[in-house]
């Protein structure tokens, strides 16, 4: 394959470079991705132990994960947490808590659910461009490289099979390198956008039972500070 690359075109070998240059930065994409999925998702069950847990008790909660700034589930639990004590204590019907808090908090958790959903896809896109561009600029230079082949042998008043086919393999390289370049960013993306998916869904599940569980305690304490009046 090296003696390929050095028989090739000054364009071929560019292209190439392109390619290796490409490989190099779609492997740290996925490297980095991995780590970083990873940790997510281990932070994420760090927390949904520590909300089955405490899960009736929402200030010991806050003041548990107050300091989990990394943790996906834990900015979703405090934004929740922070946007009912906003907008609970100017309200003492309990049916505007069910209606407007509600609404707010659910505003909050879609907010941090789609910052979190950004955060996730850095780098995505990446892998999405390595996987679809670089097939295609392998086969400019396999092309170019066949293309080449021809106009020797058309300078060639009797061209053999000898001369043609280390042209003609020199051509294939670039081919090979862009389909090296693609495969593993297209696979990679693929299993990270499962494993984004399955994230989300998890938050969305815990949006819900951390909204429901926020109303219920809210409630509950309108109604007591009510009575406590009488």
């Amino acid at each position: 394959m090296i003696t390929g690359i050095r028989d090739s075109s000054l364009v071929a070998q560019l292209i190439v470079l392109i390619l290796i240059g490409a490989s190099i930065v779609s492997w740290g994409v996925i490297l980095y991705k991995m780590r970083w999925f990873r940790r997510n998702e281990r932070d994420v069950a760090k927390f949904r132990s520590q909300f089955d847990h405490l899960g009736g008790n929402l200030d010991a909660l806050h003041e548990q994960t107050i300091s989990w700034k990394q943790n996906p589930a834990a900015t979703l639990f405090q934004s929740c947490y922070r946007e009912i004590h906003l907008l609970a204590p100017r309200e003492a019907n309990v049916a505007v808590i069910r209606g407007e808090v509600v609404e707010g908090v659910e505003r909050a958790s879609e907010r941090t659910i789609n910052e979190t959903e950004m955060h996730l896809e850095k780098g995505l896109s990446l892998l999405t461009m390595t996987a679809s561009t670089c097939p295609l600029l392998g086969l400019l230079g396999t092309v170019w490289g066949i293309l080449e082949v021809f106009q020797a042998i058309d300078r060639s008043s009797t061209p053999s099979i000898g001369e043609i086919a280390p042209g003609i393999s020199a051509a294939l390289i670039t081919t090979i390198f862009g389909l090296i370049a693609a495969i593993p960013a297209a696979a990679a993306y693929n299993l990270f956008l499962v494993r984004l998916n399955r994230m989300l869904s998890t938050l969305e599940n815990l949006a819900g039972q951390i909204t429901n569980i926020l109303v219920r305690h809210q409630i509950r304490q309108t109604r007591s500070t009510g009575e406590s009046r009488r």
